[in-house]
């Protein structure tokens, strides 16, 4: 017998075990697939059983109210009239089940010894049949039209009604008056005014210019120009009114009348705009903008430079109007003050001394702007003073700008509109120099003045010059440059004055200058000694020539 052994088992090829490796990734593939569209369905499911939940409980909550409405009379389930506070009972609350007294009437309508929500149905009917009866026919040569219930927004207050009903005695008599919503009557009244012809012209203001020269320059200064308003024609709407409201208290809802149409005056009259338009505070200052004939020519450049901007920047702000709570920018108003802009090059302070930029002298703009709005009470919401002290205005009240850096702002803090006049003029005093004027305007403030008033809170002087030294330069060279500044601290403030009582201070601003000394160049270098001439030789006669005169005393080489 032959013994029989099984055959070895063959181990599995690369390429065999590649292809179980990819079925069972396969498998799993699947598998995750089937568990995620299982967790779908089941999203989906209880989503869908809550959706269902939700419909049946609406479906069953419109069914309960609609057995609640049932069970009223049909009446009462009519809306809300406009201006009626709910009837009592409409809003899931319970009507009174005790029977009203006998022989109880509204308006005529029998309601006694019905209870409260019969009472109600019944008097619902009825005053819809009084609402829907209203008509009032007004009629002149201008219209002819009749007001329905809608239009004054007509209403019976059922609440006072069944209120009264319950609370009466037997054959107690009430009367409730039909209402009426102000704001629909007039509203209506409003448009058959509007074919009233000729109504009443409101007075106007416009802002016009004088135009002038000073110099070479043209400038513009704002005013204010008033017209006068017209009488017109207009429907007499209280009168109206009043006819209406008589009619529907005595319990008329059919009339027909003639308006009245009246004179009507101007609604804004000039009294009232030069009132809006109050001068409430001036502030000016004054610079030279030319010279005379030995005036020096840096000088001369340096005056017209800055009546360039000076004149450039009044012009951009010839009229500022501001709204309450409107700010204003003053960089925004001028724009980047560069050549390119057409501003001219002239001194500005820079750090401890002046150097030429264009747009120097703009300042002097924004310093009077300053003080003419502290003078007004109006919000100064920023600003800063020069390093160094300007000579145009006090000390602690100049108002510095710089493009890019240094602004100046301020806002309308007032209740109405305010109003700038920047502009220029010459001064009286001095044909070389010029005013910068600024107005301010708005409504006026009877018994209010602003004053401004200052403290010096230290002084620091500047008494020791800074001396530099250039060895480049001879020891009898001294040239100063760079003048003094004493330093100074000052806290000024404005005060708010009320009928002349007691000040309440309103604003407060310490302004600091910098102490800066005197600053000189001393040259260092030895003044050398000079060295001595060497006698020439005397230069021999030629034989051919006469020997020539000495030259005259006075003459030498």
């Amino acid at each position: 017998m032959t013994n029989m052994h099984p055959a070895p088992k063959q181990e599995p090829t690369a390429e065999e075990k590649a292809r179980r490796a990819a079925a069972r990734r396969r498998a799993a593939a699947r598998k995750k697939a089937r568990q995620r569209q299982r967790r779908v369905f089941g999203v989906a499911l209880a989503v869908f059983l809550l959706a269902l939940t939700i419909l049946v409980w609406s479906i069953y909550l419109m069914i309960r109210n609609g057995h609640q409405q049932q069970a009223l009379p049909a009446a009462t389930q009519t809306a809300v009239l406009p201006g009626a506070s709910p009837v009592e009972g409409q809003q899931g609350s319970t009507l009174p089940a005790t029977p009203i007294q006998k022989g109880v009437t509204v308006n005529g309508i029998k309601v006694g010894g019905m209870t409260a929500a019969e009472a109600q149905g019944t008097l619902n009917t009825a005053f819809e049949e009084a609402l829907n009866s209203l008509a009032i026919t007004l009629k002149n040569e201008y219209f002819d039209a009749t007001l329905t219930r809608r239009d004054i927004g007509a209403y019976f207050d059922m609440d006072t009604a069944l209120e009264q009903a319950a609370a009466a005695g037997e054959n107690a008599a009430l009367s409730l008056t039909m209402s009426y919503d102000k704001e629909a009557l007039t509203a209506a009244l409003a448009a058959l005014n509007e074919r009233v012809p000729g109504h009443a012209t409101n007075a106007s203001m416009t802002v016009e210019y004088d135009t002038y020269t000073v110099g070479k320059t043209t400038y513009h200064k704002p005013k204010f120009v008033y017209t006068e308003g017209v009488n017109g024609m207009q429907l007499d709407t209280q009168g109206v009114i009043g006819q209406i409201q008589t009619a529907l208290q005595s319990g008329t809802y059919q009339l027909s009348f003639t308006p009245d149409v009246t004179v009507s005056e101007p609604a804004v009259t000039v009294e009232s705009l030069k009132k809006a338009t109050t001068h409430l505070s001036s502030f000016t200052t004054d610079y030279y903008f030319t010279g005379t004939s030995s005036t020096a020519k840096e000088l001369l450049e340096t005056r017209q430079g800055r009546d360039v901007n000076i004149s450039k920047g009044a012009e951009l702000m010839n009229l500022i109007t501001l709204k309450p709570g409107e700010s204003f920018s003053f960089n925004k108003a001028t724009g980047d003050r560069s050549e390119k802009n057409g501003w001219a090059l002239a001194p500005a302070i820079y750090g401890q001394d002046h150097r030429k930029e264009p747009g120097g002298g703009i300042c002097q703009v924004s310093t009077t702007m300053y003080n003419a709005l502290l003078l007004a009470g109006v919000e100064i919401t920023y600003h800063r003073p020069h390093s160094i002290p300007s000579d145009y205005v006090d000390l602690g009240w100049d108002a510095t700008v710089d493009y890019g850096h240094i602004d100046f702002k301020f806002k309308n803090n007032k209740s109405d509109t305010i109003y700038l006049f920047v502009y220029i003029t010459k001064n009286k005093d001095s044909s070389r120099r010029k005013d910068i004027h600024v107005d301010v305007y708005g409504m006026e403030e009877p018994g209010i003045t602003y004053k401004t008033r200052a403290e010096m809170v230290s002084e620091d002087k500047a008494l020791t010059p800074e001396i530099k030294y250039d060895n480049k330069q001879d020891t009898n060279y001294q040239v100063k440059t760079r003048n003094a500044h004493d330093g100074y601290v000052i806290k000024t403030f404005v005060d708010k004055y009320t009928n002349g009582g007691n000040p309440k201070t309103i604003y407060t601003y310490t302004a600091s200058y910098d102490k800066i000394e005197e600053q000189w160049i001393y040259g260092t270098k030895p003044t050398p000694t000079p060295s001595p001439t060497k006698t020439p030789k005397p230069t021999k006669t030629p034989k051919d020539f006469a020997t020539p005169e000495p030259p005259p005393a006075e003459y030498s080489e």
